[in-house]
């Protein structure tokens, strides 16, 4: 009987993980709509940064995590927690308030690997390649397509739209300033520091412009626990996990996956519709998705192995 292979932890990294990030990080749109029905914007992302902070220091402690003693570190790391967990996130929760459904505002931020990819070319010295920029353009013209259908269809306001586009921006200079001055951040102890950079400025808006009231529900709770122990512990350590093991480029190109993942999970808790050409969309994205993916990019120097990322946190 032959001996039993381990998995190879390539395949994990470059099939397995993927898959489940963008199961996970679409099923957060969702989570956000059903939460802020029942609290303003400021007060439930508020909620939402704090309640894993307990969850953080408790795991730092079991493992032994190395915290980030160099102050630049700090700094880095707490400027994308502004970046990606302040500002992106809280105003697409504010997006929500205006009228957005989820399904639009999943789509919109789903043009974040075209933009973080032709980014991390210009200010990351990645590789040029036509064939990489092709398949970006071909999935992004498929949400804007859909994106476009849905808006028609919903008629959702010009500025609930704005909002989310400079949402969507600032995720990609979240993303792209991690991987120039932070590639290498501690998972545990970096995740704290994001979510504590991003609750004091959130926090402040919601003493100064909301009442603070909370409709204290079943919903409302497992939307919390959903968004901070799934979410927070889990998508986003996958991504950066995803980051450190190959460039930018490619592993922005899972963001792909998640609108029509959205649009679905959407249908299924909101009754959401989309268009009659809906799929003729999405097709323009999974193609895009598959040029994308199989573009064979150069090997990033320092990448790590799953191993080695969490041997780096211990």
């Amino acid at each position: 009987m032959p001996p039993r292979q381990r998995p190879n932890p390539a395949v994990i990294v470059n099939q397995v993980l993927p898959l489940l990030f963008v199961i996970l990080y679409s099923s957060g749109y969702v989570a956000s709509k059903i939460g802020i029905a029942y609290t303003d914007p400021f007060t439930f992302q508020t909620l939402r940064l704090a309640t894993p902070v307990p969850l953080f220091l408790g795991i730092i402690f079991l493992i032994k995590a190395k915290w980030h003693n160099k102050p630049i570190d700090v700094f880095h790391i707490c400027v994308t927690g502004i970046l990606i967990h302040g500002f992106c996130f809280t105003g697409m929760l504010i997006a929500y308030e205006w009228g957005m459904d989820v399904g639009t505002v999943g789509l919109i931020m789903t043009l974040h690997p075209a933009l973080a990819s032709v980014g991390a070319i210009a200010f990351l010295g990645e590789r040029f390649s036509f064939k990489l920029i092709f398949g970006l353009l071909l999935g992004t013209i498929g949400v804007l397509l859909v994106v476009n259908q849905k808006a028609n269809l919903d008629n959702n306001t010009y500025s609930g739209v704005l909002l989310t586009v400079l949402c969507l921006f600032s995720m990609v200079a979240g993303v792209l300033y991690q991987k120039r001055f932070i590639a290498h951040m501690n998972l545990m102890t970096g995740s704290l520091i994001q979510h504590l950079s991003a609750l004091i400025p959130v926090f402040g808006l919601m003493l100064a412009f909301e009442p603070m009231v909370v409709n204290w529900s079943a919903p409302l709770l497992g939307s919390l626990l959903w968004l901070s122990v799934v979410l927070s512990l889990g998508s986003w350590i996958l991504f950066y996990i995803l980051i450190r093991s190959g460039d930018v480029s490619r592993s922005q190109s899972y963001f792909f996956l998640g609108p029509p993942t959205t649009v679905l999970l959407a249908w299924i808790f909101f009754d959401e519709g989309f268009g009659s050409y809906f799929m003729f969309n999405l097709s323009l994205i999974v193609v895009g998705i598959l040029i994308v993916t199989r573009h064979k990019a150069p090997k990033v120097v320092e990448t790590q192995t799953p191993e080695e990322s969490m041997a780096r946190s211990g």
